[in-house]
């Protein structure tokens, strides 16, 4: 019985596996981040989880390959891959994990576990069994051009799902192609062995969800998801990757902190204004004065969003400019008078290099004098260790930093809150003593001296003064 198959057959099986295999990956980070966020140590228990089960794999399959016939275990792994992926990579296997009750971390364990893992571990015993169904040759050969051509559909899957697929038609068809891929080389490697009935049920996930982002979403792809959601008084909800970014109506009136930043802005004359996130570019709809407003996002579907989010033409939509906020600081050298950072890519999840000192003294450095840097957190009562810490950092760099929980019903006034609810907003404003980090002690007294100082620079100021205005007359 002929246990091999042909070198075109062959080279499909392994493109399709390693298109599934990477792309697996790729949209499994896609699917977390949308509930707990991107974050460096997310990423890291996701991808060290199926390598692992990469390592299991492989080892297994070196194993089943010297059990008879290898096509039928080939089939079925990849068919079983395929299944798997197709509900673990769609809405209900997503909305299953990321919907306990428990911390980020241990929902992204899980998921890995139980949502991914199995899929890398099945992918990579099919590599063996493929290699298993090679033409003899030489053995070295053979092995080089088997995971050769692996990691070629690797690279094909990672590159169509990011920059072809998802940006493109969305989410959904990524997850399709993933599915697919495995499926047509199940059918491939052994006709016989795998149901047609079964491959047909695995696309029945991702074709829920191509037809839920059809008609619930305003756009779902590689950045984020959007949904505009109706509420009463002709107003609507933008909602970003389950969160609620953005209020809008007839009025053009936004959620409070809105309100509040558009109101200091004002009242501080800081008219050119820097916003890095756009989120429906709702910012200055109902301003009390007139302010020339810059979006910076990375997502370049921003413009169709904010246009049907606001039921507003595109090009009424304001100025965008698509790029990394902090690349985009990096290589300008314009300034403004005010920057705000409002920048979420789920719920908790603010990307952390927007965070950190060396972010933060780089938004400093694009101010005007006396400008100011907004920044918004979403704060939540159990989470006084980051914002502790995020306020921190802002006021090593801001000597002079207030923030204005604006969950309460309470004046428009700035001044530090000991007590938050949702939004907790930062306004630090750009002055000479930014960086000063000298504290006094019993060992270093110097607290008179440095007003003996500051009251001989305001007495030479006023005598300048006094003699510009006596010159004047």
């Amino acid at each position: 019985m002929n246990r091999f198959l042909s070198p075109y057959t062959l080279g499909f099986v392994l493109l399709a596996e390693g298109w599934a295999s990477l792309g697996t990956e790729i949209l499994a980070l896609r699917r977390m981040s949308a509930w707990i966020g991107s974050s460096v140590d997310v990423t890291s228990i996701l991808l060290a989880v199926y390598l692992a089960a990469l390592a299991a794999g492989y080892q297994r399959g070196g194993r089943l390959a010297r059990l008879g016939d290898p096509r039928p275990r080939l089939a079925l792994r990849l068919a079983a891959a395929a299944l798997w992926s197709s509900f673990w990579l769609s809405d209900p296997g997503t909305t299953l994990i990321f919907s306990l009750p428990a911390a980020p971390l241990l929902q992204a364990c899980a998921y890995a576990v139980v949502g991914t893992a199995p899929v890398g571990w099945l992918l990579a015993g099919s590599v063996l069994l493929a290699h298993a169904c090679a033409p003899p040759r030489d053995a070295s050969e053979r092995a080089g051009g088997v995971f050769a051509l692996s990691t070629i559909g690797n690279v094909a899957g990672a590159l169509a799902a990011t920059f072809l697929l998802m940006p493109t038609l969305g989410v959904a068809s990524a997850v399709f192609s993933v599915v697919a891929a495995a499926a047509c080389a199940a059918l491939l490697a052994s006709p016989r062995t795998v149901s047609a009935h079964a491959l047909l049920f695995a696309a029945c996930w991702p074709s829920i969800d191509l037809w839920t982002e059809s008609t619930d979403y305003v756009a779902r792809n590689a950045y984020a998801d959007y949904q505009v959601a109706e509420i009463g008084n002709d107003g609507r909800i933008l909602l970003l990757n389950n969160q609620h970014a953005s209020r809008h109506n007839s009025h053009g009136e936004g959620w409070r902190y809105v309100e509040l930043l558009e109101d200091t802005l004002c009242e501080a004359n800081e008219r050119r204004v820097l916003i890095l996130g756009a989120a429906g570019m709702s910012l200055g709809q109902s301003a009390p004065c007139w302010l020339e407003l810059t979006f910076v996002d990375i997502d370049p579907a921003q413009k169709k969003i904010a246009a049907r989010f606001l039921d507003v033409p595109q090009e009424s939509t304001g100025k965008l400019l698509i790029q990394d906020a902090r690349a985009f600081l990096r290589n300008t050298s314009d300034s403004w008078d005010a920057i705000v950072m409002d920048v979420f890519t789920n719920p908790r999840a603010v990307p952390h290099h927007l965070l950190t000192v060396e972010f933060y003294r780089l938004a400093r450095s694009r101010l005007a004098d006396s400008g100011s840097l907004y920044v918004n957190f979403a704060a939540y009562p159990n989470e006084g260790l980051f914002l502790t810490r995020a306020g921190r950092t802002l006021r090593s760099v801001f000597s002079e930093c207030s923030s204005r929980s604006t969950g309460h019903d309470q004046i428009i006034e700035w001044h530090n809150e000991t007590q938050f609810d949702r939004n907790l907003l930062f306004r630090c404003i750009k002055n000479p003593f930014d960086g000063d980090r000298v504290i006094y002690s019993d060992s270093v007294t110097r607290a008179d001296l440095d007003r003996s100082l500051q009251l001989h620079k305001s007495r030479n100021h006023r005598t300048m003064l006094l003699k510009g205005d006596s010159t004047h007359e």
